[in-house]
């Protein structure tokens, strides 16, 4: 008897303390995401290149990437930092994404631009904007 009054009485503890559980639905005209069973064709990994250095054709330094920039779910531009010594006078460049490409030679590959230094140096600035967490032209 004892056994059955405390089964009970544990039934309905449980009962009056469980929440009910509503199925979740989506706002109208939303598409519900459905994580992949598989992983998609790609081609290259995003932290494969975070805050890698880019060479020129000459295996010269010009900068390494600090950010990214994507639209549509794609990146179109890379922030390259380029000149100052230990971050200090240092300049944030955009360069479009399909500049950059993956050289390989000797077992080893590393990231190349189809341009120089000097060229980079000259070009347009940009600095981060913490406020509006965007980049802005300097």
């Amino acid at each position: 008897m004892n056994k059955t009054l405390l089964v009970a009485l544990s039934l309905g503890v449980a009962m009056a303390v469980a929440q009910p559980v509503f199925a979740e639905t989506a706002a109208p005209g939303s598409k519900i995401v459905v994580p992949m069973e598989a992983l998609p064709r790609y081609g290259s990994l995003v932290s494969a290149w975070y805050k890698k250095p880019v060479y020129d054709t000459n295996e010269k330094k010009v900068g390494v990437i600090t950010d990214m920039l994507f639209s549509g779910g794609e990146i179109n531009a890379v922030m390259l930092d380029v000149g100052g010594f230990l971050g200090i006078g240092a300049k944030h460049v955009a360069i479009p994404a399909e500049s950059i490409t993956i050289t390989e030679k000797n077992n080893k590959s590393w990231l190349t631009i189809n341009t120089t230094k000097d060229v980079v140096k000259k070009a347009t600035g940009y600095k981060y904007d913490a406020k509006e967490h965007a980049w802005k032209q300097m």
